[in-house]
């Protein structure tokens, strides 16, 4: 019997700690919060951070050298199925708009190989108004603060942030379509 109240006693200090663990975890995540917001608001009055890249098809460019178009900030992977899922509507929303919309795919995947396998069965993600980033250091992930795929950032022609969007959507929708015609219109 008292080796049952010493197994009782130490499941009720585990559960215990693990209480408590859970919830330093969690109050650590919410006082992080802020910071995130602010990035955020950051972004939505001093526009989005600049950043250098290369496209997988070798090409350098900033993405401040994009201002006067809308730009689309979409990070994915391959492996992620509600990114999969919204390709399809992403690339029609692109083509639609024939130049004036830039769309940066910025893969999360864990080596460049996985990315070209992807690529075969998307060739339309090989367009002129699309780039295709391999974040191999997560450095642009940390930059833009995404903590789940697909994760996309909508900024407007003077790259500030108009929109945030955290999973996957249909990105051809009449109601999307309209939406950046008016951020083409706006000054």
């Amino acid at each position: 019997m008292k080796q049952h109240l010493k197994a009782l006693a130490l499941v009720l200090v585990i559960g215990a700690l693990s209480v408590w663990a859970f919830d330093r975890y969690f109050m650590t995540r919410m006082e992080q919060s802020p910071t995130t917001i602010s990035s955020v608001e950051k972004m939505e009055t001093e526009g989005a951070p600049n950043f250098t890249a290369k496209s997988l098809d070798g090409q350098s460019f900033e993405l401040h050298g994009l201002k006067g178009k809308v730009v689309i900030l979409n990070f994915w992977a391959s492996w992620c199925g509600p990114c999969v899922e919204e390709v399809p509507s992403l690339i029609k929303l692109v083509n639609e708009f024939k130049g004036d919309v830039q769309l940066i795919a910025v893969s999360g995947d864990s080596n460049e190989q996985d990315i070209h396998v992807f690529l075969k069965s998307f060739p339309e993600l090989k367009g002129a108004n699309i780039k295709i980033v391999y974040d191999q250091d997560r450095s642009l992930m940390k930059m833009f603060e995404v903590t789940r795929l697909p994760e996309s950032l909508v900024l407007d022609k003077n790259s500030k942030l108009v929109k945030k969007l955290v999973g996957s959507i249909d990105w051809h929708t009449k109601d999307s379509v309209e939406y950046v015609k008016t951020l083409l219109e706006a000054k």
